[in-house]
């Protein structure tokens, strides 16, 4: 090799996804402040009515908007109860 060449070949090694959208939409979950009823289902795979058994019995963390029946969920939180930590 010469002192001159100063082309290198760099090889990195990148892990290849199944369904390069399933990390996008990943990604995209973890930039939201709050989540909607999809995102908690995304995440944590459960069927909709699944989350919604859990939040009438009080066993996940949830808010509700004022005046609204929308419920929102708080990513930290969610992540926290999903291992295992306590919720009250």
């Amino acid at each position: 090799m010469s002192a001159n060449n100063t082309n290198t070949d760099y090889k990195i090694k990148t892990t290849k996804y199944s369904d390069d959208q399933e990390l996008i939409g990943s990604l995209t979950l973890f930039n939201k402040l709050i989540w909607g009823i999809d995102e908690v289902c995304s995440f944590t795979s459960y069927a909709k009515g699944t989350i919604y058994n859990l939040v009438s019995r009080g066993e996940i963390p949830f808010r509700k908007r004022k005046g609204g029946k929308r419920l929102v969920f708080i990513p930290s939180e969610i992540i926290e109860w999903f291992k295992g930590g306590t919720y009250a």
